[in-house]
């Protein structure tokens, strides 16, 4: 099976999946390297990493085409911008943590 137009063959869903896991773990590092940084430039630093990493979740669901997991990503986002506006990671740091544990690789 190949991606249409490309003649490239197409990655599996498992590959969606890893790459979705990785995703969500490198968000997780970012975050809880933020949540204990003090210099502003190391904070925003890593806030593009958190906002690159964002875009490769929402595409990888995309491929993915799960809608549940849409949902968390929605959810993810979120609770993304409410950490931004206050601090707390609480709410996202939860997210995530499920985020993970949805995706499988049945």
């Amino acid at each position: 099976m190949s991606i249409e137009g490309t003649g490239q063959p197409q990655p599996s869903r498992e590959a969606y999946i890893h790459e979705y896991r990785q995703g969500v773990d490198l968000f997780q590092r970012a975050l809880h390297e933020s949540v204990g940084a003090d210099n502003i430039y190391k904070k925003e630093e890593l806030k593009q990493v958190m906002d690159e990493t964002m875009g490769v979740l929402n595409e990888t669901v995309g491929a993915l085409k799960s809608k549940e997991l849409a949902q968390m990503n929605s959810q993810i986002s979120k609770d993304y911008e409410a950490y931004q506006k206050n601090g707390d990671p609480t709410a996202l740091e939860s997210d995530l943590k499920k985020a993970y544990n949805l995706v499988r690789y049945d």
